[in-house]
């Protein structure tokens, strides 16, 4: 008997393999000898028909049953196709890697009666409407604290009475233990979790009791997408416009995308849910593409905060609280209320800069600034380390000074100004520590932390009741980045962090600091106004022929040697203009050095194309992979990119 194989390297094809176990069936894994190395693989034919080569034996088989079918074939496909990757990467990135199904697992401590939840009228009609179109794809706009995740809930549990399966997404690990505990009160053992916080194999405990339909819903992060049921009813993708949701290495696939394609493919129910739906999806809601439904007011008697622009000055580099914001957060802690505090920064300072020459402190690997993190200085790209210097590496002065506040010097200066508040910092630095991410949601639930500082993962749906203050301590941070989605994001952003305050009984009040007050996104974050602001920046994209009125694709040529990088970019440039024939009404831009042109002593070149159609973007980008000779340089190659730098 043989069976053939793809393998999860970047390769296409099938391979051929031998075996006597007439137990393996298509969709189960295998270990097979892969270039001289045992490599996972997935069978995808079983056959009599014996090749006119010599094949070596399956080593080992890992399942008892299948764990895949054809439509994860298909989907793999797609997103091969789609993205512009080999299919071994595709189906490598969708299936779990774990090997073992001993996995102990912690059991649940809820009683048999499962948590009811009652909409209110707005949330009903919504529920209802939704039902009645199945074929169609749904966003409910809400502004934040408006109970969209009781629609979700709501929607869930009928889709599981009908026995089908239900995947819920969100954006951040944190995000989905917050829901995973949420809902386990409402769904008991039919719920499992899936995200790269798990280790491999509780991932594929998870994926086999959803595949099976022993667990008839599954919350999880980007990778979720790719999980299988046997009768999938509903896709949900909370805070759809987050940005986690598009994944930064091959293959770069965003989930709403994979979504909408099991959405028309498996005939599952598809509903985005956002407070600051992204622009792309108010385009398909103007399209007809999808249809929106809103809520309008936040759930039960909480109501939207107060917020208030303070301007600050640029030059004073030493005040990085206004008074307004220092009273505030006073007044909110001798009343036993909860602050959240927002400055998009980590480490010390952002630069460190020579007074005399102006020259900042650069990572001999990357074309960045190192940022000073208290008795070190760190590159945030690629990690370099490196001990403070005494003197400028270009004129020789010992006048070095530090620029800005990052969010450890925030916290040093909060801890001398309050002493004795329970102050927690939650950024990228301190949340690698195992664990510290559920603890601080926990510990905000029960009112262990009397002040949340932290960057834009403070930023993202979590529920605080108590919280009644949230302060940006500089909102322009972002508004100035080389990228198109610049604004965009930074709005979102805000808008995001704000709703974090009032979300209880206790009224919410929200202090914006920014050095440039006169800027209109601060006009529509008062009046709390995003769907003005999206009109207006939707106006600017349409004039500039920027997504979503147009599809992009990026190619990015990066390596050791620049002289080489720009020599492959510029061959990259040549064929697809001699592509371009056959695939009109592409524009090729570049190629040009990226904005971040050195990271990690890679050097960067970029080309973008634009064109209405997406489907020619990742046609001729296929046939140029195939033509181009990279000189041992590596070619990325994304779809729909969220940044250019």
């Amino acid at each position: 008997m043989f069976v053939d194989v793809a393998v999860g390297f970047p390769i296409d094809g099938f391979f051929t393999y031998s075996t006597d176990d007439h137990t393996i069936r298509k969709g189960m894994r295998v270990v097979v000898d892969f270039n001289n190395r045992n490599t996972t693989a997935y069978v995808v034919r079983v056959h009599d028909n014996a090749p006119d080569f010599d094949v070596k034996p399956v080593i080992k088989v890992l399942d008892t049953q299948p764990i895949f079918d054809d439509r994860l074939l298909s989907l793999a496909q797609f997103v091969s196709n789609h993205y512009v990757c080999y299919f071994g990467e595709a189906i490598g990135t969708a299936l779990p890697s774990g090997k073992s199904y001993n996995v102990r697992t912690k059991p649940f401590t809820f009683g048999d009666s499962p948590k009811e939840v009652t909409l209110t009228a707005e949330q009903e009609h919504i529920y209802t409407a939704i039902l009645n179109q199945p074929e169609r794809a749904h966003c409910i706009y809400g502004i934040t604290g408006s109970g969209k995740t009781e629609v979700y809930i709501a929607l869930a549990r009928t889709m599981i009475q009908e026995g089908k399966s239900v995947l819920y997404l969100v954006p951040e690990i944190s995000l989905s233990s917050q829901m995973f505990e949420r809902l386990k009160a409402v769904f008991g053992h039919t719920l499992v979790m899936y995200h790269s916080g798990m280790n491999p194999n509780e991932r594929l405990v998870s994926w086999k009791r959803f595949y099976t339909g022993e667990a008839l819903i599954a919350v999880g992060t980007r990778s979720a997408i790719f999980m299988q049921a046997p009768n999938p009813g509903l896709i949900i993708i909370d805070e759809e416009h987050d940005s986690s949701y598009k994944e930064n290495s091959t293959p770069r696939y965003h989930a709403r995308t994979v979504a909408w394609y099991r959405h028309r493919q498996e005939g599952a129910l598809l509903v985005l849910g956002s407070a600051t739906p992204s622009l792309e999806t108010l385009y398909a809601i103007q399209r007809n593409r999808i249809v929106q439904h809103q809520l309008h007011k936040r759930f039960g008697n909480a109501l939207l905060p107060q917020l208030e622009i303070v301007p600050v000055k640029a030059s004073n580099a030493r005040t990085i609280f206004s008074n307004s914001l220092l009273f505030s957060i006073k007044k909110a802690i001798e009343a036993k209320q909860q602050v959240i505090l927002l400055l998009n920064r980590r480490g010390f300072a952002p630069v460190m800069l020579c007074q005399d020459c102006g020259t900042p402190v650069q990572c001999p690997h990357c074309s960045i600034s190192l940022t000073h993190h208290k008795q070190k200085l760190l590159c945030h790209y690629c990690h370099y380390e490196a001990v403070v210097p005494e003197r400028c590496s270009n004129c020789g002065s010992k006048n070095l000074v530090m620029l800005g506040s990052g969010t450890q010097r925030v916290e040093e200066v909060l801890q001398k100004m309050f002493p004795g508040v329970r102050l927690i910092r939650l950024d990228q630095d301190s949340a690698r520590r195992k664990n510290f991410l559920p603890n601080v949601v926990n510990d905000m639930i029960e009112g262990n932390i009397d002040i949340l500082l932290g960057t834009q993962m403070v930023a993202k749906g979590f529920d605080f009741p108590n919280v009644s203050l949230v302060g940006v301590i500089l909102a322009d941070i972002g508004l100035m980045l080389p990228d198109f989605r610049a604004v965009e994001r930074t709005f979102a952003l805000l808008v995001q962090v704000a709703g974090r305050s009032g979300r209880g009984d206790v009224a919410g009040k929200v202090i914006v600091q920014t050095i440039n007050p006169d800027n209109p996104i601060f006009k529509y974050l008062k009046n709390h106004d995003y769907m003005g602001f999206c009109s207006k920046e939707l106006s600017i994209r349409k004039a500039l022929q920027y997504p979503p009125y147009i599809r992009l694709a990026r190619c990015v040529v990066r390596g050791a040697k620049e002289d080489i990088v720009a020599s492959v970019a510029k061959q990259c440039r040549d064929i697809l203009q001699e592509l371009s024939p056959q695939f009109p009404d592409i524009t090729i831009l570049g190629p040009s050095q990226a904005p971040l042109y050195k990271i990690a002593s890679q050097y960067r070149y970029h080309i973008v194309l634009k064109s209405n159609n997406v489907e020619a973007l990742s046609g001729i980008l296929a046939q140029c992979k195939k033509r181009v000779n990279l000189q041992g340089t590596y070619l990325e190659i994304d779809i729909d990119p969220l940044d250019l730098l």
